[in-house]
């Protein structure tokens, strides 16, 4: 029997490619109490769908399509889910779906059927990577979509942003003792590979370190988790840096699998760090 990834303790809506689905049981745990939540980077929305809800949740992504997603599960959850029903599983559909997305036209969110068509395509494709190559393997079952329940429960209590997380956080400022930020940035290598569909350079990697020094000066809380590299440990020295072990599940099939050592950055002390590093 096939096995679909999101549980009842996690119920993401997309098991995300590079997402943090099995890394936040053990990144949960680290997060300090809290009344305001961000995720700048959602994506897969793993920490978020883990762990305990908020006085006051917010959740963005850059990625249209993406935020269009979850505004229509959390908005129009009916209308989505009598249309993805009906789809079948067809590599036909799925390219067809593809080129749409590929030119990517304006439109005014929520639209479920383009969340549909976006959901279909992840869902259908290699490893779920958005606009991959259509997979044989993968599931497309009623229990896929009667997990959305769960998912819409949780996004019901959250505001959804579609900002550059540097305009977030401005939204969002001053920046209040008990609000804490998770930050789940595109790796360094991300930027020679196509693994993300908006571009993250170095210059994103450094306004993230200011975002983050802006965060700590103004009383704030924030974890990060990123690759381990000498030039993320340079820019966030004067931070705590802790590492922790996790199973690579990325697009490239040669290393999934392989353990990899995920770089934590925190501007507090994390009270549970000897028992999870031990």
């Amino acid at each position: 029997m096939p096995v679909y990834n999101s549980k009842l303790d996690c119920p993401v809506v997309i098991p995300y490619y590079g997402g943090k689905y099995e890394l936040s049981r053990k990144l949960v745990p680290m997060l300090p109490p809290h009344v305001r939540y961000f995720e700048p980077f959602f994506g897969g929305g793993s920490m978020f769908f883990r762990k305990s809800l908020a006085s006051w949740n917010v959740l963005n992504d850059i990625d249209n399509d993406l935020i269009n997603l979850y505004i229509s599960i959390a908005e129009e959850y009916d209308k989505f889910i009598e249309y993805v029903s009906w789809l079948p599983r067809s590599r036909e559909l799925h390219e067809l779906y593809k080129k749409e997305f590929k030119k990517r036209p304006p439109y005014k969110i929520p639209d479920y059927k383009k969340a549909a068509h976006y959901f279909y395509i992840i869902r259908n494709s290699f490893n779920n990577v958005p606009l991959g190559t259509f997979s044989k393997d993968t599931y497309w079952g009623t229990s896929i979509i009667d997990e959305l329940r769960l998912s819409k429960n949780k996004l019901n209590r959250a505001t959804i942003e579609n900002l550059d997380f540097v305009k977030l956080v401005e939204r969002y400022s001053p920046i209040r003792e008990k609000d804490l930020f998770y930050f789940d940035p595109p790796y360094v290598v991300a930027e020679k590979k196509k693994y993300y569909r908006n571009n993250f350079n170095y210059e994103k990697h450094n306004q993230l370190a200011n975002v983050c020094n802006i965060i700590n000066d103004e009383g704030g809380k924030f974890l990060i988790s990123y690759d381990d590299k000498p030039e993320i440990r340079e820019l966030y020295k004067d931070f705590y840096l802790s590492t922790v072990d996790t199973k690579y599940m990325g697009a490239n099939s040669e290393h999934r699998g392989k353990v990899k050592s995920e770089l934590v950055i925190t501007n507090y002390k994390i009270k549970v760090q000897e028992e999870l590093f031990s």
